[in-house]
């Protein structure tokens, strides 16, 4: 990525490239007599490129666009057991966050220090700190509603698992302090219409589990 030239029969152009989400965006600047003026022209063009891409990832910042993946879960945070010879197996939460034209940012939080739902709230802050995000906004929120599904016997699962799944709900609202039924005397925040939209999609699937065990009990 960034200015090259190119060659097309006795022409020459710099063709300058930017890659924007998946996507590859390509420019061209014409060659002509005064080669330092289109070369300045092809870095003009280039920074225009960087700036309108930053400003892009900073509205989808924003609106909490790439924060979490289909499945609910957090981008770049995963939970993984580890083992060493002479030492008690432990878990942490391995976070990895790449920013465009930014080397990987690697951190660790230790469940055995912290516990699970402390270590997961730790974890959730240090990536809202590398991507710049702010404590409380909605990206923040949408990632913290992921929390059920990183607990060991998490509460999504272990509610489908049980009698009473329909205790789900309540269960959430309790662990992660939020309203999900728009009550007249709200538990906590109120969900915005993306948090509200996957909230809809965990109930789908649970009701979709529901189903499959009732087939599966006979």
């Amino acid at each position: 990525m960034g200015i090259t030239v190119l060659k097309d029969g006795s022409r020459e152009y710099y063709r300058i490239t930017k890659a924007w989400d998946g996507k590859e965006i390509q420019k061209y600047v014409r060659i002509g007599k005064d080669r330092k003026r289109a070369e300045r022209e092809a870095k003009a063009l280039q920074e225009s490129l960087d700036q309108r891409y930053k400003a892009h990832l900073e509205l989808k910042a924003l609106r909490g666009e790439g924060v979490v993946h289909d499945d609910g879960r957090v981008v770049g945070l995963q939970i993984q057991s580890r083992s060493r010879a002479g030492r008690k197996d432990w878990q942490e939460f391995k976070i990895r966050i790449k920013l465009p034209d930014k080397p990987a940012k690697h951190k660790t939080v230790s469940v055995g220090a912290h516990g699970i739902e402390k270590a997961f709230d730790i974890a959730i802050e240090r990536i809202c700190d590398i991507r710049n995000i702010e404590v409380g906004s909605d990206p923040y929120k949408k990632m913290m509603m992921a929390k059920p599904l990183y607990m060991p016997n998490d509460l999504i699962g272990s509610s489908l698992l049980s009698d009473e799944p329909e205790e789900l709900p309540s269960e959430i609202e309790k662990n992660l302090q939020i309203d999900l039924r728009d009550s007249p005397s709200p538990s906590g925040p109120r969900l915005s219409d993306d948090e509200k939209e996957l909230y809809d999609s965990l109930m789908e699937e649970r009701e979709s589990f529901k189903e499959s065990r009732e087939v599966i009990k006979g």
